[in-house]
């Protein structure tokens, strides 16, 4: 498969971190598109015209999403699945993706849109705590995962996005939605809700983050994360991210029970088996 563009025009709907490093991607391909975007603050976007990073600002998300090839929903889930809603109709023969963290409730939206054909859900496993367009970066996805999610869309338009995230220097992954959904409440919606608890234990304790050595600061750099994009994750998935909390609460339980009744080579034997798992072993 090819790993050169296949779009000429465009949208980017978002221009935080993601979407923001979307553009600067792009722009520095062998043959980049023309980038329409529009972002909430308006200032980030004219930052970027200003830096050359896109092409035009559109006045509004409808704008952006309008007349072109591609286009990119860069937002939270929840604001995707509304402004997917509103903006359907000026697709007309677009590729449609997004970066959201859960591909679900998309797929299922652009289903019930009739456009399921030209969606092709994308989560880049990419980016970090910091946000806003200042902290994106045109090299933020190369050697980075990204899954892809093609479900009913056209064979051209999955390989198309493909190639896109290739050309960026990504690692692509395809995966089906549901299956993508199950393996981010682990990988991703457990560790962010242990961090957050494990940072507020630590608050009340009377912990301060200069007190913590590197072990503690890589634990709870998650609880930096932004809760606007967190939460609509979390309502989407609830279910599953409860099973998630109640497999980590037998692993407490667990280690009270056996601290309790000191029984030590308990603790050390699931030492062990944890060591060799993340080893690989």
């Amino acid at each position: 498969m090819s790993h050169e563009f296949a779009f000429e025009r465009v949208g980017i709907v978002g221009l935080g971190l993601m979407g923001g490093s979307l553009a600067r991607a792009l722009r520095v391909l062998a043959n980049p598109p023309r980038i329409v975007a529009f972002n909430r603050h308006r200032d980030g976007a004219e930052r970027a015209l200003a830096e050359g990073e896109i092409d035009a600002v559109a006045d509004s998300a409808e704008e952006a999403a309008g007349g072109k090839d591609l286009v990119i929903y860069a937002t939270p889930l929840d604001v995707a699945l509304e402004m997917m809603r509103d903006h359907a109709a000026g697709w007309g023969d677009a590729t449609v993706t997004d970066v959201a963290g859960l591909k679900e409730p998309l797929a299922r939206v652009a289903g019930e849109l009739g456009f399921a054909e030209q969606f092709v859900g994308s989560h880049p496993m990419a980016g970090g705590t910091a946000t806003g367009y200042e902290a994106s970066s045109a090299d933020l996805f190369a050697g980075e995962t990204v899954f892809v999610c093609g479900g009913a869309a056209e064979s051209e338009r999955i390989e198309a996005v493909e190639s896109m995230w290739q050309a960026m220097g990504a690692r692509v992954r395809p995966i089906d939605a549901d299956a993508h959904d199950r393996l981010m409440v682990w990988a991703s919606h457990l560790p962010q809700l242990v961090s957050n608890v494990l940072s507020r234990a630590m608050a009340e304790a009377g912990l301060r983050v200069e007190d913590l050595g590197p072990g503690g600061r890589d634990l709870t750099r998650l609880a930096e994360s932004s809760p606007e994009m967190w939460t609509s994750l979390l309502d989407e998935a609830s279910e599953e991210n409860l099973r998630a909390i109640e497999s980590m609460q037998d692993g407490l339980d667990f280690l009270r029970t056996a601290l309790s009744e000191r029984s030590l080579d308990e603790v050390a034997q699931l030492m062990r088996a944890t060591r060799e798992w993340r080893r690989g072993q």
